[in-house]
């Protein structure tokens, strides 16, 4: 199935979400007005993207490696795509997008040099405030790291990993957001940018306020009731 968006509404954090959610192969389309880029996603991992004119003429080359050959683009500089038409404009947040699983086919091993979880944390260094918001939404939220969350945050090898690994120690279900981001030392948009990263991601997740049972009212009557009637 198909997933269609708008970026003004659904930021790049939340497509990666999904994507590294379902491991699919496929192809990514992003549309702005200035440019319309198709990235090709093998098993989760963007491997590839170029501008294209005709958003149809995508899926008549189904051949993953007859493509590059045709372009006479070598698997050691596809990388570069990556940076130059999509993580370069992780800013620019007017345009429409749309994932379409399979399609395409990848007879060989194709390098991977941004992960999945590195493109999630990139990505989340644009997110504004107002972006950011949708799921840091208020400062007494709790959240606790999952076991494998150390080793997520190594695949995610950024510039900005010691601050993604000085919050996700600060995480242990008991700091509350408003915490966390006063013992980190570091600034508040920062910290819930990279709690948005990290959710997405699978390292940490949202705890559940336990909810205190409240008495019964109906069986506070009966028991008293009761009473009474013992004493008569």
């Amino acid at each position: 199935m198909a997933l269609i968006g708008d970026l003004s509404t659904f930021s790049f954090v939340d497509i990666f979400q999904v994507i590294l959610k379902d491991r699919k192969s496929g192809i990514f389309i992003i549309e702005w007005k200035d440019m319309t880029v198709a990235c090709y996603v093998k098993d989760g991992e963007f491997v590839f993207a170029r501008p294209i004119d005709k958003v149809f003429r995508v899926y008549a080359e189904k051949d993953f490696d007859v493509l590059l050959s045709k372009l006479r683009i070598p698997k050691e500089s596809l990388h570069k795509t990556i940076e130059r038409f999509l993580i370069s404009r992780f800013d620019h947040k007017e345009g429409i997008f749309s994932f379409t699983p399979g399609f395409i086919k990848y007879n060989s091993d194709v390098p991977v040099v941004y992960n999945i979880e590195k493109l999630i944390l990139l990505a989340s260094e644009k997110l504004s405030p107002e972006e950011v918001e949708r799921k840091i939404s208020d400062e007494l939220l709790t959240f606790e790291a999952l076991p494998n969350a150390q080793e997520i945050v190594e695949k995610a090898n950024t510039e900005n990993i010691d601050k993604v690994k000085k919050v996700l120690s600060l995480v242990n279900g008991e700091r509350t957001v408003g915490e966390i981001r006063k013992e980190s030392g570091l600034d508040t948009l920062t910290v819930d940018r990279i709690l948005y990263a990290l959710l997405a991601m699978g390292a940490i997740k949202r705890k559940r306020r336990e909810k205190k049972q409240k008495p019964s009212i109906a069986m506070d009557l009966l028991v008293k009731i009761i009473e009474r009637v013992k004493g008569l």
